[in-house]
């Protein structure tokens, strides 16, 4: 029972402060969204450090990874006017040196790891606040950015609560036991809903928002698996713990990560 109050009470924070960042403006966007994406790549990182498969270059990917995120959101805002691709260029490059120096075993596959989270974590976070700062005349700014989360926290509780009630035949049962496909079909149908009764609360476009339910659901699943799998590779349950209750931020935002780039990618086509 104590496990189920400690998880409840640092759900509903984690929902609270992200929901409430979007309300208040793009700074406080930007910063509560920055702030998540450093401890993900830090919890990235953690996972080969514990393996001793490779051994990533932690704080300089976190640095070059946060340095990269507040060029890309101040350029998004309109704070900045110059090309930032004379900032990027080195940011990205200068990194490779360490390749030629480095007196360890095998520097490019730590380089390759080091580089990862910038794509897997920040490249995503910093498309949430782009999703955030998409322009529309007719909703709240925060209308999108909400309903991804939105969608996306639906197919998660209704995936399990339907795989705890009625699953029967595992998904993928090496990678993620748990998982099951009457799960998988729960959270699909109810998000579709949620998508549905979204657009409807908010006057929005409803084929827009099934059409999004259809792509973030199976999206929000596979982005699960892919942090499953990578948790399988380092022989780790949690990628942190910086939820208790609920493991880390990586443990929080994997379907999110995996769903955001493909509902930018709708959002764009619809705009």
């Amino acid at each position: 029972m104590n496990n189920i109050i400690t998880r409840a009470v640092w759900g509903a924070l984690f929902v609270v402060i992200t929901i409430s960042s979007f309300i208040v403006g793009a700074y406080a966007a930007a910063t509560v969204l920055g702030f998540f994406m450093c401890i993900g790549v830090f919890e990235f990182y953690r996972f080969f450090e514990k393996s001793n498969i490779v051994q990533p270059k932690s704080y300089s990917g976190i640095l070059g990874a946060l340095l990269l995120y507040i060029l890309l959101t101040l350029k998004q805002i309109g704070i900045i006017q110059f090309p930032i691709e004379l900032v990027l260029i080195p940011i990205v490059f200068l990194p490779f040196l360490f390749v030629i120096f480095s007196k360890q075993k095998n520097p490019l596959l730590d380089l390759t790891v080091t580089f990862f989270p910038w794509i897997y974590v920040m490249f995503p976070f910093y498309l949430m606040f782009s999703i955030y700062n998409f322009e529309t005349s007719t909703e709240p700014q925060w209308t999108y950015i909400i309903g991804l989360f939105i969608l996306v926290w639906t197919n998660d509780t209704f995936a399990y609560l339907a795989g705890r009630s009625f699953g029967k035949h595992k998904l993928f049962e090496r990678i993620s036991p748990k998982k099951t496909w009457e799960g998988t079909i729960g959270g699909f149908v109810f998000t579709i809903l949620a998508g549905w009764i979204y657009a409807f609360l908010m006057d929005g476009d409803m084929i827009f928002w099934i059409v999004a339910a259809v792509i973030i659901s199976p999206t929000s699943v596979l982005g699960d698996l892919i942090e499953s799998k990578f948790k399988r590779i380092v022989n780790v349950k949690d990628s942190g713990t910086i939820l208790p209750g609920h493991g880390g931020i990586l443990d929080r935002f994997d379907a999110v990560i995996y769903a955001t780039p493909f509902f930018y990618l709708l959002l764009t086509t619809f705009g």
